[in-house]
């Protein structure tokens, strides 16, 4: 394998989300076979305002040194993910700098808000990059759904996030007379699906389904922190708050449920980690379609239209879960997610060892 020298460019957690967290993990896993340089373009402020951008400014500045000072190695790459809204302004300086200083590219795409909406500062940043940078979409439909609205790159590789997700064993559904676990786990908000979910546990209380709920995730909005308190009061032993949770604790709340529910309206949503992380655990999933979730859930659950009314549809289906005989299909959705995580893994190293690949001369 010819080993190469890597100027990664992208947010490391603290603080942690969805881009941050599969950006450590692309890292983690190109360090296994070339020699990486991370260059970690995070503010470390939470709110934005005029800290956080002259902290995000100056830690971009010091990004493009970074390139300027590796342009005398023969086997470099630069690899970046893309920035969204405000923060295209630093992916297309950063584009620049690098196709100036012939560097083959390649930028990860993790949002589709530039992508459902054309948007003039992207097509700015595809002007910056070149013809021949290396697109890395998540997701077939996310590269189909790009070229539609700009144009189809001559370089595009998919690799999704269940590259980055180890799968874990999965257990059987319940057995009649024991409830139905259904779970939410995610930045506790309205956009992620918080006011659905806990309206979905009332429907399910009107219905008499036999259906107890658990949320767990930061709350960082006061008006979503009371929410949840009424509907603690509202639903009673029906709904359990875990609050933020990682590592292990994480993993037990995956293990503890059986339907991982996603009501997400999110607009910029992509391909959430937090599916992949239910599904290698075995659970079943109820999801809006958005972004790359259609793929994601494949069969292996309810995808809902996203212009279709979430509660009724997820009620219908609960009601027939049992029914239609469940019990050992989470332990085949493990396995399932076992081989999508080996194969993507494998697809994501092949990417960043192709000599043809990389070879992508960004100064024409």
């Amino acid at each position: 394998m010819n080993r190469r020298f890597i100027v990664a460019i992208g947010q490391i957690p603290p603080p942690t989300d969805g881009l941050a967290y599969i950006t450590l993990e692309y890292v983690k896993l190109l360090s296994e076979d070339h020699d990486v340089k991370v260059v970690n373009i995070s503010p470390r402020v939470g709110k934005r305002g005029l800290a956080y951008h002259f902290l995000r400014t100056v830690s971009v500045l010091l990004a493009s040194m970074h390139l300027v000072f590796n342009t005398w190695r023969g086997n470099r790459i630069c690899y970046m993910p893309c920035q969204s809204d405000f923060g295209v302004v630093y992916t297309i300086y950063l584009l620049t700098v690098a196709r100036l200083l012939g560097y083959p590219t390649y930028l990860h795409h993790h949002n589709f808000g530039y992508i459902n909406e054309k948007r003039r500062m992207m097509e700015i940043a595809l002007h910056a990059a070149g013809s021949k940078v290396m697109h890395i979409f998540l997701c077939e439909r996310m590269q189909e759904r790009f070229g539609h609205t700009y144009w189809k790159p001559q370089r595009a590789i998919v690799i999704s996030n269940a590259a980055f997700v180890s799968p874990q064993t999965g257990r059987g559904l319940p057995s009649h007379g024991v409830p139905i676990k259904i779970g939410l786990l995610s930045n506790l908000n309205r956009e992620k699906g918080l006011h659905l979910f806990l309206d979905l546990l009332r429907a399910a209380r009107d219905k008499g389904l036999n259906i107890r709920g658990t949320l767990a995730g930061p709350v960082r909005e006061a008006d979503d922190r009371r929410i949840i308190e009424a509907a603690q009061k509202d639903l009673g032993d029906r709904l359990s708050y875990s609050g933020p949770l990682y590592g292990d604790e994480k993993v037990q709340f995956y293990e503890s449920i059986d339907v991982f529910v996603f009501p997400t309206t999110y607009a910029n949503e992509a391909q959430p980690t937090v599916l992949y992380e239910a599904l290698a655990a075995g659970n079943l999933v109820i999801a809006y379609e958005r972004g790359c979730i259609a793929s994601q859930v494949n069969g292996h659950g309810l995808v809902i239209p996203k212009d279709q009314s979430f509660i009724p549809a997820a009620i219908s289906w609960l009601q027939e879960l049992r029914s239609e005989g469940f019990a050992q299909r989470r332990t085949a959705i493990a396995r399932h997610s076992f081989g999508i995580h080996d194969i993507e893994r494998t697809r994501a190293k092949i990417a960043f060892s192709s000599h043809a690949d990389a070879q992508n001369d960004s100064r024409t």
